[in-house]
């Protein structure tokens, strides 16, 4: 029944979608969304409400965060099929597997979209291969703040961002591979030959540069000091 109604649902705002004008679809589209779920060649990744990917529609311009880099392109309604990009991005390197398996995924995903439908406050580009990219608006997200626990290792590694600097690696507890933080933690100044496990608060950063990530880290507590 749940099915048979959403189905129905997307049809809707489907067909309303269609019968729109370009600018009344861009009217309709344009705001902030997170990356709910991605289906791409046949693996599903869902992103529940952490707001770890983005995307923004403003006119006839598309950008967002998708998971390492920032991208930037164009979109255009009012052609048929719809179209998307080509996608430019940054080009910061992606340091765990998952992470550039994702982020490549959402690129092709909408760099090959086909079509969209807009029902029940989500957005979904799609084409007719079975890959899509459902979003759900940004006001409808997480709460702004969200506490987290990182372990930091005391050696800093060379890193390539808008250019070479020596980047934090960071893991959650318990994890096995550090990650390089391409950004630092407001209010956390880390001494050389030092370890940490600190309490962030991670906060999102409406409207950031191209070549800035789209959250911030704020300290909230030291809770281990390792030498």
């Amino acid at each position: 029944m749940k099915k048979s109604i959403l189905r129905s649902g997307l049809m809707v705002g489907t067909l309303a979608l269609a019968m729109m004008s370009g600018a009344q679809a861009r009217s309709m589209l344009d705001g902030d969304y997170r990356v709910e779920r991605l289906v791409y060649d046949g693996s599903v990744q869902r992103f529940g409400d952490d707001g770890k990917l983005t995307v923004k529609i403003d006119g006839a311009r598309i950008s967002g965060f998708s998971g390492c880099n920032r991208f930037t392109g164009q979109i255009e309604y009012g052609v048929k099929p719809l179209k998307v990009g080509p996608l430019a991005s940054t080009m910061m390197a992606c340091i765990q597997n998952e992470t550039a398996t994702y982020e490549h995924a959402m690129h092709q995903v909408l760099n090959g979209a086909k079509s969209f439908s807009l029902a029940e406050g989500k957005l979904i580009f799609s084409n007719d291969a079975g890959n899509l990219i459902s979003l759900v608006r940004a006001d409808a997200a997480a709460p702004a703040g969200v506490e987290r626990v990182l372990e930091i290792s005391p050696e800093r590694k060379t890193c390539s961002g808008v250019g070479k600097m020596e980047c934090l690696q960071v893991r959650e507890p318990g994890a096995k591979d550090w990650q390089l933080m391409y950004f630092g933690i407001e209010g956390f100044e880390p001494q050389p030959g030092v370890g940490y496990t600190v309490k962030v608060r991670e906060e999102r950063v409406e409207n950031p540069p191209a070549d800035a990530p789209n959250r911030k880290l704020i300290l909230i507590e030291t809770l281990e000091t390792r030498r």
